[in-house]
């Protein structure tokens, strides 16, 4: 394995608390610090990343009103201190930001998350990191779309190779359903492909339906599973005892549109109904936001809690004393191609997994919780996997818990990162 290969990073989230695409680029620069390369990191101007003997980061603002005023209050947060060159860009933003962000609503029929105007600032940033630098690869990953049009202008401009790592598809069923942006993404796609070295998807019907689409060039993409950075924790022992009622089911995140509780809950109606399990046996608890239409009927559940939003590690502290964790795709065809990346963290947690899934794949990565898997959309099929796992509950006779899973085969954030960049 190459020691010290230097890379040109680029993600406008990296460095932004509570934010998954952030804690996917994060996770990949803790990765590649921990096996040897040496990475110039070009991200956000709010970001709170800081240099350090493997790692060193440049700062570009997006010049959307709303987006640098973003960037502004994440700044605050990490007491950095103001500048002359803050209140350069803020008269810029302050005469530009309106405009621009009305020509990118424009363009984009509505608005998207691409970030487009950070290309503005970014990408002159990113030109004169590849001329002066001694970089060996661009590396893009954890969007947005702005970043691979930035690692791609680079890539020109070097001639160094640029490696994609596409976090969800840019072209898919459900993910772009306006044909206008359909067109747009897939030449977008298309522009990509051919220029780069590689072209990663984290799920391998996302990467086989881009080679469908570009039979041509379907050499240069891959799927690669992302994996999670194994963060330890510094609890010695359970706060609560192992093995007591009631069962404690947690799901992270936030619960809206087509990725809620409805038919989890009713299915657990159901099973109080039949006497499958007994009122008070089982909690729920969503830590995360809630903005479902019905939210208020979730609250008035006896059965139901809601804990607000929290930093990573201190939701994967509390996480890691439940007894079983729930995973909640979205009911729709969106889900087939993604993998959420909780799941990642799910996996080194060693807790059971309830899983209510679109995608199959997923029950390919879980296979030690294979009994727990259910079709979100299936009430019978979630009534199954809950009452298999309350049977599982019942009869554990160690402290630890049930069926954590094996280390033999465990995906490694290490080798998905090397297979990457040494590919």
């Amino acid at each position: 394995m190459a020691i010290m290969k230097n890379i040109l990073f680029i993600s406008y989230f990296a460095g932004v608390d509570a934010n998954c695409p952030a804690e996917w680029a994060d996770d990949r620069l803790r990765a590649m610090a921990s096996i040897g390369f040496k990475t110039y990191v070009l991200t956000n101007y709010g970001s709170s990343l800081r240099n350090n003997k493997r790692m060193t980061v440049y700062k570009a603002p997006s010049l959307s009103s709303d987006d640098f005023s973003h960037e502004l209050t994440l700044r605050s947060r990490w007491d950095v201190r103001h500048s002359p060159s803050e209140y350069i860009l803020r008269g810029i933003v302050f005469v530009f930001g309106p405009m621009l962000q009305m020509l990118t609503r424009i363009l984009t029929r509505g608005g998207s998350g691409g970030k487009w105007t950070w290309l503005i600032s970014a990408t002159p940033v990113g030109m004169w990191l590849g001329l002066i630098k001694p970089i060996d690869a661009v590396y893009c990953t954890g969007g947005p779309p702005s970043s691979y049009l930035i690692g791609l202008i680079v890539s020109w401009i070097t001639r160094k190779p640029l490696k994609i790592e596409f976090q969800d598809p840019l072209v898919g069923e459900e993910i772009n359903p306006s044909a206008y942006k359909q067109r747009v993404v897939r030449a977008v796609e298309r522009l990509l492909l051919k220029n780069a070295a590689l072209c990663i998807y984290v799920t391998k019907k996302a990467a086989n339906d881009a080679k469908t689409r570009n039979p041509d060039i379907a050499r240069k993409i891959i799927y690669n599973y992302p994996a999670a950075w194994p963060f330890t924790s510094d609890t010695t022992s359970p706060s609560r005892a192992q093995g007591a009622y009631p069962i404690q089911i947690l799901h992270l995140g936030t619960l809206y549109g087509s990725r809620n509780l409805d038919k989890f809950f009713a299915a657990l109606d159901s099973m109080y109904e039949k006497t499958k399990v007994k009122v008070g046996e089982l909690q729920v608890t969503n830590l995360g936001s809630v903005y479902t239409e019905n939210a208020e009927e979730y609250e008035k559940r006896f059965d139901f809690r809601h804990l607000p939003e929290r930093q990573r590690l201190d939701a994967l502290k509390i996480a890691k004393d439940v007894d079983f964790l729930l995973l909640v795709q979205h009911d729709d065809r969106r889900s087939a191609e993604t993998i959420p990346y909780k799941l990642y963290d799910y996996l080194n947690l060693d807790v059971p997994i309830i899983l209510l899934i679109k995608n199959p794949e997923i029950k390919e990565l879980c296979r030690p919780y294979e009994t727990w898997v259910a079709d979100c959309s299936s009430e019978d099929e979630i009534a199954s996997a809950l009452e298999s796992a309350i049977t599982k509950f019942a009869g554990r006779t160690h402290q630890n818990g049930a069926s954590a899973a094996p280390d033999e085969g465990r995906l490694k954030i290490q080798d998905q990162v090397a297979k990457i960049l040494l590919t």
